[in-house]
């Protein structure tokens, strides 16, 4: 009789998503827009786990957050 072990997935503290998932979040935004910022070492900050690239929901909402424009003067906030 063999036992079967299954571990639960430890929780890192980051929600990822793929830039897929972020060009489908924020309307006009594709991925290849993302993928020139990433060249241009722009846009919003990402992780890379070999040829993975991956976006934190947290860091990316601050992100948006920092993007607000004041409709006054359109400076950024």
């Amino acid at each position: 009789m063999s036992t079967v072990t299954t571990m639960k997935a430890p929780d890192l503290g980051h929600e990822f998503v793929k830039p897929q998932e972020v060009a489908r979040l924020i309307p006009g935004l594709t991925v290849k827009k993302l993928a020139e910022w990433r060249y241009e070492r722009r846009g919003p900050d990402y992780y890379k786990f070999g040829r993975v690239i991956l976006y934190d929901v947290e860091e990316l909402k601050s992100w948006i957050d920092a993007s607000a424009m004041s409709s006054g003067d359109g400076h950024a906030r």
